[in-house]
């Protein structure tokens, strides 16, 4: 019995070891990042007769935003990397469509759209497309989305994109006017280009 004792003792100072030097070697961070007056946030979609384009106004974002993440060696992990985005902000270029959209997302229930990044996969040498794991809320449902998405830093970061969802996803239907004769299609894009500088 007291032969095992310093074995015991080996494997649980070992066990710290290694619990400690994982800690250390994979820390979490924090940090916060601005979203520059050029980026844009835009959902395009089509119908039968005609598209449009719905164009967020990115002055209501709440700024600055607080990132915390983990950087692993395949991937960076975020843990609260999300823009909330106000329905009311979306601009669909008349009252009209506008008001349409706002009914399209239910925006009475849910006032809100939400774009959380999840991951980020670093890039190779020489490559700017990055592998990009994000969640989109809409009208109260959520997807989990992987992506590529372009990705440059200099002295800021810039993305850009575009998200390829479909309304259905969303347990959303598209309204329909003129009797039923102007329909909404099921398959919408959403076109981001995010220049964010870190403070």
């Amino acid at each position: 019995m007291l032969t095992s004792i310093p074995h015991i003792t080996k494997t649980l100072l070992l066990g710290l070891f290694l619990i400690s030097w994982f800690n250390f070697n994979d820390p979490e961070r924090e940090t916060k990042v601005r979203v520059e007056p050029e980026s844009e946030v835009v959902i395009a979609g089509t119908t039968n007769v005609n598209n449009f384009t719905c164009k967020y106004n990115l002055q209501e974002l709440e700024m600055p935003i607080r990132l915390i993440y983990d950087e692993k060696s395949e991937q960076i992990l975020f843990k609260n990397a999300e823009l909330t985005l106000i329905n009311d902000c979306f601009d669909c270029g008349g009252k009209a469509i506008n008001r349409d959209f706002q009914e399209l997302l239910k925006t009475e229930r849910h006032p809100q759209v939400g774009l959380k990044l999840l991951y980020v996969e670093p890039p190779s040498p020489n490559q700017s497309m990055v592998d990009v794991g994000v969640e989109i809320k809409i009208a109260g449902v959520s997807r989990k989305y992987q992506t590529l998405l372009y990705c440059e830093q200099t002295k800021d970061i810039c993305v850009n994109g575009t998200l390829e969802l479909k309304l259905s996803d969303f347990e959303l239907e598209p309204p329909k006017k003129m009797l039923g004769m102007i329909k909404v299609d099921d398959e919408i894009k959403v076109h981001l280009t995010l220049q964010l500088s870190e403070i």
